[in-house]
């Protein structure tokens, strides 16, 4: 090689740096051209096969020359393409080397990468024979080749890049004007890309309102338990997403058709907004609906008027704008029409006419006047008996258009049975106004009657009453004997009178018994009666019920020991102190606490006691005794009533103590309530109220909530 060609070498160094910063290969081979030209010694053609279509560049040909060249590599049959072709098959590019060919007065010197495979493209030089030198610019080239190639490849993506971002503008622009949300989310179910519609549902803003970016989370939920449904089965075809309106918040109804994108990268939803559509179908739905309806009824009003007018009894008529008889149903015909056969009877035959021409004259007449509506009489023969009877004809025009008449509908009623009913409520009005004589007569006597039960039911009242209060002041009377018996026969049991044998000691033992059960029934049926007569007072006073409690427990505790009981008191002590009678309230739960002793034969007796709202404190006497019946929970309140009322009923008493418990209970404004299961024990309650009770009310008048429930 001589010296002179090492100058090109270190030029050729600085072009493959200024060839580094060209992305056009027509540059880069003009600027390749510039540089070898003058080593070929003539006109030089550097075509570089591109993505785009060939690329080349020229040197050292005029413009009248290169036209030759131009037209024979346009040319599909040519020679010299030909020999091009020759070049990429796939044997000479398996031998990794491509050798240079004359052809056509022109030598082809090809180039390609050292990767192989594809060639970058070709000299062409205007030569019959190939030199050295050409060698050597070829050579040079070559050197070039896998830059060219880089520049070519560069200059197709950039190609395709600013393809892609026209067709993605492109696409983006017809996702945007689509009126339908299309989305596009991973498999995590995650929006990735949406349209400006899509947006408009699923992306919130940073000014946002609280309703919108509620309406937003809502959709982006219902659209990922929608996707996740694929997760539990394919899902073909479309189907109905309901989302909301982040502009009004009205629902939404979507049609959503979802495809999963290949290799798993997510999937790609249109969603079809059917909201008018599927309002629209279900109004055309209805109006079908409805217009099915009018249809099947109105068949029905036709098959039921028809039925209706073949039987009914009145004949109806329908005659036109000439009085012609056009339409009836068959008692009109029987009474009208009549058939030309030789086997009818002429005198029938006339009748029949008769009716015909007093009729068609009525409807003339009509047709003349101007109303629209008539009621007429005429008179009518029966042609199967030969008997006239009254009848009532009720005409209406049927107008057209133009106002005028062009049928008449007439009605014949038999007034027979009309006069008929007409005497009879003649009679009817007559032997009414005797019936309201006599009811008024009957009225004046049960007033009467009336009068006399009203001043029974005040002398009733007026005994009882009188009655009570002579119970009440014989309370002295009536309890002093008893007392004398009960002191007399202390003193005799404590041998103050001397000993006693052991059958007196039984005999006595027995009287003191007897007279104390007495003296309770007496106090008993006196404290009743001081009630009802309004002469029990009240002496108010405050009163803990933990130390009421505990005094009832010790006088209690005799009558426990014998039938083998226990009492649990369950009291607390920061009760708040009630303003009311003791003596009252302790008789109330001595008659509670007694009853649930005789009625227990084993178990235990409990009161308890807590605060209420409203300023009130609740008392509960329990026990697992023998409880009460359903049926007889009404009655244990009554006067003299007890659960069994029966003669050989195994537990004593007057029937009082509840009665009188609950009257006492008024006294203080308080109540009483009951819960009983039979056979396993019952539970008393008293409220109280905290507030100090009234010294000065009427004890006869209920107070309270026991004044509201009687």
């Amino acid at each position: 090689m001589p010296e002179p060609a090492r100058a090109p070498d270190v030029s050729f160094a600085e072009l493959l740096e200024r060839l580094i910063r060209l992305d056009d290969a027509g540059e880069a081979g003009t600027l390749l051209l510039e540089h070898v030209g003058p080593m070929v010694g003539g006109p030089a053609v550097l075509l570089l096969a591109s993505e785009l279509g060939p690329r080349g560049a020229t040197w050292g040909f005029a413009h009248e020359r290169s036209l030759p060249l131009l037209r024979e590599l346009a040319a599909r049959e040519s020679p010299l393409v030909a020999a091009l072709a020759r070049l990429r098959e796939p044997a000479l590019l398996a031998a990794g080397s491509l050798p240079p060919l004359v052809l056509a007065g022109f030598a082809l010197f090809p180039l390609r990468t050292e990767q192989g495979g594809l060639n970058v493209g070709v000299l062409v030089i205007e030569a019959t024979s190939i030199e050295s030198r050409h060698a050597a610019a070829a050579a040079l080239l070559q050197r070039a080749a896998p830059l060219l190639d880089r520049i070519l490849q560069r200059e197709a993506l950039n190609y395709r890049v600013a393809r892609l971002g026209r067709q993605r503008n492109l696409l983006t622009t017809i996702l945007n004007s689509l009126p339908d949300p299309v989305l596009l989310t991973n498999d995590k179910y995650e929006l990735l890309l949406a349209n400006r519609r899509a947006e408009e549902l699923m992306t919130p803003g940073p000014e946002d309102s609280e309703g919108r970016l509620r309406a937003v989370q809502v959709n982006n939920l219902l659209l990922s338990s929608f996707l996740t449904q694929d997760i539990i089965g394919p899902q073909r075809g479309p189907r109905e997403l309901n989302l909301v309106n982040t502009a009004d918040g009205s629902d939404l109804l979507f049609e959503v058709l979802s495809v999963p994108l290949p290799a798993g990268e997510g999937r790609i939803s249109v969603l079809r907004d059917i909201t008018d559509l599927k309002n629209a179908v279900s109004e055309l739905e209805v109006q079908y609906g409805r217009s099915r309806a009018a249809e099947h009824y109105a068949r029905q009003e036709r098959d039921r008027l028809n039925v209706i007018l073949e039987n009914v009894s009145d004949p109806i008529l329908v005659t036109d704008e000439h009085s012609n008889i056009i339409l009836m149903n068959p008692e009109a015909d029987r009474l009208f029409v009549a058939e030309n056969t030789p086997s009818i009877d002429p005198a029938m035959h006339a009748l029949v006419q008769a009716n015909d021409t007093r009729f068609t004259t009525l409807m003339s007449n009509f047709l003349l006047r101007g109303e629209l509506r008539q009621l007429e009489r005429i008179g009518v023969v029966d042609p199967d008996t030969g008997v006239e009877f009254p009848a009532e004809v009720v005409s209406s025009k049927i107008l057209n258009a133009r106002g005028e008449p062009t049928a008449i509908v007439s009605v014949i009623h038999d007034l027979t049975q009309a006069e008929e009913n007409e005497r009879l409520a003649h009679q009817l009005r007559q032997f009414n106004e005797e019936l309201e004589d006599r009811v008024r007569q009957a009225t004046l006597e049960l007033e009467e009657r009336n009068r006399r039960l009203e001043w029974q039911s005040t002398e009733l009242q007026k005994a009882s009453r009188l009655k009570s209060e002579f119970l009440a002041n014989m309370s002295h009377e009536l309890r002093t004997p008893i007392n004398v018996i009960l002191g007399y026969t202390s003193l005799l049991r404590e041998r103050l009178y001397g000993e006693l044998t052991d059958q007196q000691e039984e005999a006595l033992a027995k009287t003191y018994t007897t007279s104390q059960h007495l003296l309770d029934l007496i106090n008993d049926i006196l404290d009743l009666s001081k009630i009802e007569a309004g002469k029990m007072p009240l002496h108010v006073e405050p009163v803990r019920i933990p130390e009421l409690a505990s005094e009832l427990a010790e006088s209690l505790q005799p009558m426990l020991r014998r039938k083998e009981l226990e009492l649990d008191l369950r009291v607390a002590d920061d009760l708040p102190v009630l303003t009311t009678d003791r003596t009252k309230l302790k008789q109330v739960l001595l008659n509670l606490l007694s009853n649930a002793i005789k009625f227990t034969h084993e178990g235990s007796i409990a009161v308890s006691a807590t605060a209420l709202e409203r300023d009130r404190v609740r008392i509960t006497v329990s026990d697992t005794g023998i409880g009460i019946r359903a049926e007889d929970m009404d009655a244990i309140f009554e006067d003299f009533r007890q659960a069994d009322q029966s003669h050989t009923r195994e537990y004593g008493g007057t029937g009082l103590g509840l009665s009188i418990t609950r009257k006492l209970l008024s006294l203080l404004n308080g109540v009483i309530s009951v819960e009983s299961t039979y056979g396993a024990g019952t539970r008393f309650h008293i409220d109280l109220p905290s507030i100090p009770v009234d010294e000065s009310a009427d004890p006869r008048q209920p107070r309270g909530a026991f004044a509201k429930s009687g």
